[in-house]
């Protein structure tokens, strides 16, 4: 089977451990490109954070963002298809939230003016935990105000904090949002990611693919964490980093280098350029 397009996830895939594109990665898919091979970059970024990559790698795909809620066009810089969370369903979670004194944001979505929302007096803790985890700077307000469907919650805290709240978001909303977990058991910190329903990267990617005109046979999906999961199940073939998380590893049908030894560069040199040394 040739294949005819590549889902890279970004941060732990794409990037390395220090957030960085090394020089091998940005040949490999640039070559890929040139091939005639299709890359579509997959990420829970949003979309402002997301361009300068499309830019340094020269991607002219759509792109999936937002862990497959919203796709966007790159070069019109504008959210083509994008899902939410029920505005009474979203202003529900975040009053839980304030009971449970967590930290969260609110993502508005691109429609909304992409803002990314925080409450007055969280985000306190020793570690910069944004800036850190999320690569963000939020706007703060004394209360957060659910004006249009936001496309995701975003929570980091104490797993003694986060692991039953997650538990009961869990079951209290099933059918209504998408509830992604993330941390290891050893972790200083845990973290939710709250979609709207039937949200994700597969989803997201399949669409882009339909409208190219390729099949899941064609494709091949690389990603590190739980939410690249739905991806590399929908692929033909789904890769998952050295570096990835144990589940995703599990489902993978095939293993690649670490993000600091340029595991995708690798794989796209060795399945999509034939081996070829770049």
């Amino acid at each position: 089977m040739k294949f005819k397009l590549l889902a890279l996830d970004i941060d732990g895939t794409i990037l390395n451990s220090a957030s960085q594109l090394t020089p091998r990665t940005i040949a490999a898919v640039q070559k890929a490109q040139e091939r005639g091979i299709k890359v579509v970059l997959a990420t829970g970024r949003r979309l402002g954070n997301t361009l300068p990559l499309v830019e340094a790698l020269g991607v002219r795909e759509l792109l999936v963002v937002h862990n497959g809620v919203v796709v966007a066009d790159p070069v019109g810089r504008r959210a083509l298809v994008q899902s939410g969370i029920c505005p009474s369903v979203a202003e529900e979670i975040v009053d839980k939230l304030e009971a449970w004194s967590v930290n969260y944001i609110v993502y508005t979505g691109e429609s909304a003016g992409e803002k990314v929302l925080a409450p007055s007096g969280r985000w306190q803790e020793p570690e910069n935990l944004l800036s850190h985890y999320l690569g963000e700077a939020a706007e703060f307000a004394e209360k957060i105000k659910i004006t249009s469907p936001p496309v995701r919650l975003a929570i980091i805290d104490l797993p003694a904090k986060v692991d039953p709240l997650y538990a009961e978001i869990k079951r209290d909303y099933a059918g209504q949002v998408s509830a992604l977990l993330f941390g290891a058991v050893r972790d200083a910190w845990r973290g939710i990611e709250l979609l709207p329903a039937h949200s994700n990267k597969g989803v997201g990617v399949a669409y882009v693919a339909e409208l190219l005109g390729i099949s899941p046979a064609e494709t091949v999906a690389v990603g590190d964490n739980i939410n690249d999961l739905e991806m590399i199940l929908w692929a033909g073939l789904g890769v998952a980093m050295e570096n990835g998380s144990p589940l995703l590893k599990e489902k993978a049908a095939m293993i690649a280098p670490s993000n600091d030894q340029d595991g995708a560069a690798f794989i796209i040199e060795e399945l999509l350029l034939g081996g070829a040394k770049m």
